[in-house]
């Protein structure tokens, strides 16, 4: 044994099944059904961490190491009894009404809890001011709504004025465009008189 291994002997690390849950954002529970990870890469190489097979990174797959008593299992990773069967109704139908001893077994009568809802982030809303509005409206409207690859000084000048990044001002232009000039299309023409 080396003193630079600390005195444990080596064990063969294999990584097997894909964990990896494409339906968490949903509060589901959906793999991709990848058996075993293999490298698309070589050693030593980032492409040596992303499986060949699902794409997914090297840690998404459940490690097993050889050699040692135990396996480590991905603490995500439920086990099979622990989901419940669902609850299937039919509305209507004939048929005898008599009571089945496997609907019991099968936990038909049990109603599972709903599934936890996840809190999320509300995504932050840029909020202008009525000022910051009427000057990049009637910037906007000087550029014709849309803003020249050619010359960003004076967008930059305009943004640093009003107190806006230029992605915001981008943004503002590209959700307003259609509105403000409706609006303003229809201010300036007077109503037709019969």
């Amino acid at each position: 044994m080396n003193s630079g291994d600390g005195g444990k002997p080596k064990t063969a690390i294999n990584y097997r099944e894909c964990l990896k849950n494409h339906a968490a954002n949903i509060g589901g529970n959906v793999t991709d059904g990848c058996g075993e990870f293999m490298p698309s890469g070589e050693e030593g190489t980032l492409e040596a961490l992303k499986c060949a097979a699902c794409n997914c990174h090297r840690n998404f797959h459940r490690k097993q190491h050889h050699g040692e008593g135990t396996a480590m299992v991905h603490p995500l990773h439920i086990p099979p009894h622990w989901v419940q069967p669902m609850k299937v109704v039919y509305a209507g139908g004939g048929g005898g009404g008599g009571t089945d001893s496997s609907s019991e077994e099968l936990n038909f009568n049990h109603v599972a809890p709903a599934p936890p809802h996840f809190a999320t982030k509300k995504r932050f809303r840029t909020k202008f001011t009525a000022g910051q509005k009427e000057k990049m409206q009637e910037f906007a409207e000087k550029l014709g709504w849309r803003i020249p690859r050619d010359d960003d000084s004076e967008i930059q000048r305009f943004c640093a004025e009003v107190g806006v990044k230029r992605q915001v001002f981008k943004v503002w232009m590209h959700n307003n465009k259609n509105t403000t000039t409706s609006t303003s299309a229809s201010k300036k023409t007077p109503p037709e008189e019969f």
